[in-house]
């Protein structure tokens, strides 16, 4: 089903796997196989050295499930972390298989009871929060020189001509 599907996931999202998995007995037996799956074959980097097209928690990014027409939705940890119908859980078959996967990548998701297995495909990331911060602290790093906003002519030791007298 995913069998060697890489997976790349920052050390605070493999934390948060490991905690799931700690609480697994709440979770699907899919989800559970899945998340072991993913724990045991994860690439772990640290949040500043992700790509920023790696799907990481809080990431809102574009998906596809087979023909299905695309939807966009923000990854959360928990299913009451956002509004209805615009978050994916984590503890969701879906929000799970998406963790780790890179802009354009997909894995085949076993069908609802026993039929042919569904293509989740990640079609596009609209925004991740590493690449966010990344950007903005580049931003803020950048040395603003001072800019001349006015210049004068005139000699500074020369006094004006009405005090010449």
């Amino acid at each position: 089903m995913w069998k060697n599907q890489k997976c790349t996931l920052t050390t605070k999202d493999i934390l948060i796997l490991e905690a799931l998995y700690d609480r697994r007995h709440r979770l699907s037996e899919t989800v559970e196989r899945l998340l072991k799956h993913k724990l045991d074959l994860a690439v772990v980097v640290f949040c500043e050295d992700i790509g920023s097209d790696v799907v990481t928690l809080n990431t809102r990014l574009q998906y596809r499930i087979g023909d299905t027409p695309s939807r966009a939705a923000i990854l959360t940890q928990g299913a009451l972390d956002g509004t209805v119908g615009h978050c994916l859980p984590l503890t969701t078959l879906r929000g799970l298989a998406c963790l780790g996967l890179t802009q354009g990548a997909g894995i085949s998701l076993p069908g609802p009871n026993g039929a042919t297995p569904d293509r989740l495909v990640v079609e596009k990331i609209l925004y991740q929060p590493e690449a966010a911060r990344r950007d903005r602290r580049q931003q803020q790093s950048i040395r603003r020189v001072p800019r001349l906003v006015h210049s004068v002519d005139a000699d500074v030791d020369t006094p004006p001509d009405r005090l010449r007298k």
